[in-house]
């Protein structure tokens, strides 16, 4: 059925890179909608998912930055890859054997910190197989999308009447297909006889621009906070089925597909800085209604606006880096991006968690949805800033 492993290592470098990108997203479709869902089974408060959530994304502040700096230093994009895969999968047979907010919140900090350099490294690794091998971000990159879809889809299917015991279970089972697919990944490394002094890390953060970029994606993607930690467990509330919230997950990222399968064309048109104009505006219509509608056909036509409020700022922002910054720090550069937006995320989860308890208001939780438009608000001040720089917007 399958191909034989020899036969895939010589299929074209772009294809390789987007079957690891299938791999990869299968873990979110699955963890995303459904791992605070686990934690809850797990006998955790709605304050101690958020607190364990947010670590586990301050936490991409250390592995991320880290492994990008070994990275740009040694060229082994490929191998780094290799080793986190398979340490993740390693450390995540671990939340099997915990019990309880303690050791639950010490595997997942080990958890953290080997799987978080996984997603801006394959980035990295796409974006340079873009370059050098003529094909475009966009169609490596909507594989993964197309991933977490299904996978989210799918799940909600299968968790349907079932014991919340199978998330853990799914979750897995798709790490396998990560270590095998690692493998395959082409072995791109840039040229490094001639590096730059200086760390590519504190080149970069000396740049306004540069700076001023990483706060304006970090509050763009913020926004998702109160959606990908509570989202599933609010659509519960209001009486959605397992089917009907994974079908909402999935639909969600079919938008985010489409942008990316033609998002050649809607760069050329917009340009990254307009991509990230879009990203506001959607984000103020999205996070003022996500909490006042629930009925499921308006939601269906709600959750198209995260093509605009992911999709449209994570392609504005590859397209930014892919134009500002010099290809020696590139992996630094897609991991400080990946940090940054990691801290503003850890920092809306952490208090959303309070927020959703309090149930203010009488929205069984979903008011907490408008308390990220201020976020979306900072985010739309940085992209005023970068469209004034629009002209000559380099990152060192």
């Amino acid at each position: 059925m399958f191909a034989p492993l020899s036969r895939l290592r010589e299929a074209s470098p772009g294809f390789r890179v987007s079957l690891f990108f299938i791999a990869l997203f299968a873990i979110p479709g699955v963890h995303l909608p459904f791992w605070a869902v686990w934690l809850e089974s797990r006998g955790l408060s709605p304050t101690e998912i958020s607190i364990m959530l947010a670590t586990a994304i301050w936490l991409r502040l250390v592995g991320a930055p880290l492994a990008a700096h070994i990275v740009d230093k040694s060229g082994e994009r490929r191998r780094a890859i290799q080793f986190c895969a398979i340490a993740s999968l390693l450390s995540f047979i671990g939340f099997g054997f915990a019990d309880g907010f303690v050791q639950l919140m010490l595997v997942g900090i080990v958890f953290a910190l080997v799987w978080s350099p996984l997603a801006p490294l394959t980035e990295n690794l796409a974006m340079l197989t873009a370059t050098h091998h003529g094909v475009q971000y966009g169609r490596i990159r909507l594989w993964g999308s197309i991933s977490f879809l299904v996978c989210a889809y799918l799940a909600g299917l299968w968790l349907k009447g079932r014991n919340d015991d199978w998330i853990y279970w799914l979750i897995l089972a798709a790490m396998l297909p990560v270590v095998a697919c690692a493998y395959l990944l082409p072995d791109i490394r840039l040229p490094l006889d001639r590096p730059r002094a200086g760390a590519p890390a504190l080149r970069l953060l000396r740049n306004s621009s540069f700076c001023i970029f990483l706060l304006t994606n970090a509050c763009l993607q913020a926004t998702h906070a109160a959606f990908y930690t509570f989202g599933t467990l609010h659509w519960r509330s209001v009486g959605l089925s397992d089917a009907q919230i994974g079908f909402l997950w999935a639909e969600g990222v079919i938008a985010e597909v489409i942008l990316f399968a033609v998002g050649q064309r809607v760069v050329a048109k917009l340009g990254g800085v307009g991509l990230l104009i879009c990203a506001v505006a959607g984000g103020v219509i999205r996070w003022s209604l996500q909490g006042v509608l629930t009925d499921m056909t308006s939601l269906v036509l709600l959750q198209v606006l995260h093509a605009a409020t992911f999709g449209a700022a994570h392609l504005g922002a590859m397209r930014l880096m892919a134009e500002g910054c010099e290809p020696s720090a590139s992996a630094t550069a897609q991991t400080l991006y990946g940090a940054a937006n990691g801290m503003m995320l850890a920092i809306g989860t952490m208090v959303v968690g309070p927020l959703y308890a309090a149930n203010f208001a009488g929205l069984e939780g979903g008011w907490v949805y408008p308390a990220m438009l201020p976020l979306t608000l900072l985010g739309g001040v940085g992209t005023w800033l970068l469209w004034r720089r629009r002209t000559a917007l380099r990152f060192g």
